[in-house]
């Protein structure tokens, strides 16, 4: 037997669609999607506007919304490219969720007890009845459903890894250009620990001594060559926000010839 409520959410109404196709970025402070500006960066650094992560393979990952690097709108998440998770605004120390089950769309709601320790209720199915109206049907067996509650707290944590996206080539290209352009030859695999802020600039590159076995003429060249390569990555986000972030990288010798 279940029981049915209706609420006024006018946060829970919202437009959003999904970008599919990567394209090269066309500028340090922004990059081009389907003929759309995303992922902006203003005069101070600051995030502006929409936002989209991806993993490394160009798949929808998350999509928030930024205002002076604060998230003022629902943050979506994504599995194979479909609207799975939506993370609303914390009021009052909870969070409000939507999760999507099979077709349908589960409602929910969180707070943090610890650092790790998450306490989540499930509501119940959610309908949308009018323009600023839900219903929500609850059922006793959703509510205590532990396989649920495993789902929500894995999107709840979710993180999205940094990589390297608004160059015109991909890692990999930029590896080969950058030892092909070198009159040293490395023969050694090469260790380098990257320092990214929670915009995706480099704030600093190292090689640390402890792991590589470079002469100085090698640590200094690696330091001119790496130079060119202080551009912004996809930032590291975690749970709700992005994080500042080492990036630690191990290069092999095959690239140089």
């Amino acid at each position: 037997m279940t029981n049915r409520r209706t609420y006024c959410f006018k946060s829970l109404i919202s437009i959003f669609f999904i970008i599919n196709i990567y394209t090269a970025g066309y500028s340090q402070k922004e990059i081009v999607k389907n003929g759309i500006k995303i992922n902006k960066l203003d005069k101070k650094n600051k995030k502006q506007g929409s936002w989209f992560f991806f993993d490394e393979l160009g798949n929808l990952e998350v999509s928030c919304y930024y205002n002076n690097d604060s998230i003022i709108k629902p943050i979506k998440f994504y599995k194979n490219q479909d609207s799975t998770f939506i993370r609303y605004p914390q009021i009052n120390n909870s969070e409000l969720f939507l999760l999507k089950s099979n077709t349908k769309w589960i409602v929910g709601s969180f707070e943090t007890i610890k650092k790790d320790s998450l306490k989540i209720d499930i509501l119940g199915f959610y309908k949308k009845i009018g323009k600023d109206s839900i219903d929500i049907e609850e059922n006793v067996f959703l509510s205590n459903s532990i396989e649920i509650k495993k789902e929500a707290y894995y999107w709840i944590n979710k993180e999205v890894q940094p990589f390297y996206m608004f160059g015109t080539e991909n890692l990999k290209e930029f590896y080969y250009r950058l030892f092909s352009s070198s009159k040293i030859i490395f023969n050694k695999k090469i260790y380098v620990d990257l320092t990214l802020n929670a915009s995706g600039q480099i704030e600093k590159i190292n090689f640390p001594r402890t792991k590589n076995n470079l002469s100085f003429n090698e640590e200094n060249e690696l330091e001119y060559l790496f130079s060119s390569m202080m551009k912004r990555w996809q930032p590291f986000f975690s749970k709700n926000k992005t994080e500042r972030v080492h990036k630690f990288l191990e290069l092999g010798t095959s690239l140089k010839n």
